[in-house]
């Protein structure tokens, strides 16, 4: 099997019990930051062993709810220019010259949070253009994680606010975009 790594952010009521609950409905395997005297927002890093990136992330939401936490997403991996041209091993200027079209196939990823300085982008879309393009050896596990976390951080994300809307309203939404 396979270990993958991620993150999972989660609410908490306040109590010492939470901790001891997530570690019991399995989250042994995880990092867990989280202040139980007041509560609130939490995160655990998982080193998960699993036959998928979907099952060590399935597993870990579940136990999260198991355990009575609302899961508020994973987290999608952001990263720098500068920690792309690490995981890859190229140069921070072939790196550049992706992310400004002037070298490579073009179309890199946009920035998911544009700075002025220090841009960071989805891991999970620059893994997969790479792999498209086959200019970075990627470890499919590595390609396979970051596509999981993405598309979990987006349906938590949206599980959450639908469940703030009226039920008739949900099921016209349901209904639309099924």
């Amino acid at each position: 099997m396979t270990v993958y790594p991620f993150e999972l952010h989660f609410f908490g009521p306040p109590g010492d019990h939470v901790i001891d609950e997530l570690y019991e409905a399995g989250w042994d395997d995880a990092v867990i930051n989280f202040e139980p005297s007041t509560g609130g927002e939490g995160s655990a890093i998982f080193d998960r062993e699993a036959p998928s990136a979907l099952q060590a992330v399935v597993s870990a939401i579940r136990q999260g709810r198991k355990a009575g936490v609302e899961l508020l997403g994973a987290t999608e991996d952001y990263v720098t220019l500068t920690e792309i041209a690490e995981r890859t091993g190229r140069t921070l200027s072939a790196v550049d010259h992706w992310a400004t079209g002037r070298r490579g196939p073009g179309d890199f990823p946009a920035p998911r949070v544009p700075r002025p300085r220090v841009s960071l982008y989805s891991w999970a879309e620059v893994t997969m253009w790479l792999v498209q393009h086959g200019l970075a050896a990627m470890s499919p596990e590595g390609v396979e994680i970051a596509r999981i976390c993405e598309v979990a951080d987006a349906t938590l994300r949206a599980r959450r606010l639908q469940n703030r809307l009226a039920e008739a309203e949900r099921e016209a939404l349901n209904l639309a975009v099924a």
